[in-house]
């Protein structure tokens, strides 16, 4: 995959706080970490679509011979969901390193990935759809986020603030180590799953819900990856914040006539 369809997934794919190791709640009544997951995983039938509010931020560092450059990189993200069968809508502005924004604009559906950028319309190579539609529906369905989250259990938390349960998790250093199953469905192939648990060093998730609907509300992503090659080594900080609301509110996605003509 060349390094532009993979900086596309990556930013689809891009993701808190810290919890503390072990699956079972210190507060007898909250449900437990696999208990809660299973509720979510049962509510989530019933969730058609939603509209989800993001933020990221990320620092990138990348040193080589000449020097070490910094670069910062902040996005603001609308994204429409539609979970079955899957579709999306998404609108977002990037700022990097304080110069204008940059205003892009996606559509993913069965027919293709299709993005807005500089002035015009593109069409991904179908050869990356099935990687950024596994992606995204990780991402988006709170079933497939369940799955995930119980490939790391042991270091799952829940608590409780307000009206929502919180599910929390942290690994770094060697406990990263037991983040392999949770790449692996997280990413369409062993390849990508592998490179992305090659170069992570740490990696937090809080993943909230409403205590009356078990619908999501919000999440908070955090990830910390150090990679090296030939020419530089690339250190790189990722936050991302998302708020979760109108339920069941979007009935249609339709692509524009001009993306639905982009060219490859």
């Amino acid at each position: 995959m060349n390094k532009w369809g993979k900086g596309v997934l990556a930013a689809l794919i891009t993701f808190s706080l810290a919890g503390c190791a072990g699956s079972e709640s210190r507060d007898a009544k909250l449900p437990d970490a696999e208990e809660l997951m299973d509720r979510i995983t049962e509510a989530g039938s019933g969730l058609n679509s939603y509209v989800q509010e993001s933020q990221s931020k990320i620092t990138t560092e990348i040193s080589a011979d000449i020097g070490v450059k910094e670069i910062i990189s902040e996005t603001a993200t609308t994204s429409e969901y539609i979970l079955n069968p899957l579709q999306l809508h998404q609108t977002g502005s990037t700022i990097v390193d304080d110069k204008q924004p940059m205003d892009a604009e996606s559509y993913l559906t069965d027919s293709g990935y299709y993005m807005y950028y500089n002035g015009f319309w593109r069409k991904l190579p179908d050869t990356m759809l099935e990687d950024l539609k596994f992606a995204a529906e990780v991402q988006s369905s709170p079933v497939r986020r369940m799955e995930q989250l119980k490939t790391i259990l042991p270091y799952v938390t829940v608590s409780e603030e307000g009206d929502e349960y919180v599910l929390s998790a942290q690994l770094s250093g060697e406990e990263t180590k037991d983040l392999e199953s949770f790449y692996k469905l997280q990413y369409s192939n062993d390849n990508l799953a592998g490179e992305q648990l090659a170069v992570v060093k740490s990696m937090s998730v809080e993943y909230r819900v409403n205590k009356q609907t078990y619908w999501p509300t919000g999440t908070v992503e955090e990830l910390v990856t150090d990679e090296l090659s030939e020419e530089e080594a690339t250190y790189r900080e990722v936050r991302q914040t998302a708020s979760i609301g109108q339920y069941n509110t979007v009935k249609e996605i339709i692509i524009p006539k001009e993306a639905l003509q982009a060219a490859e």
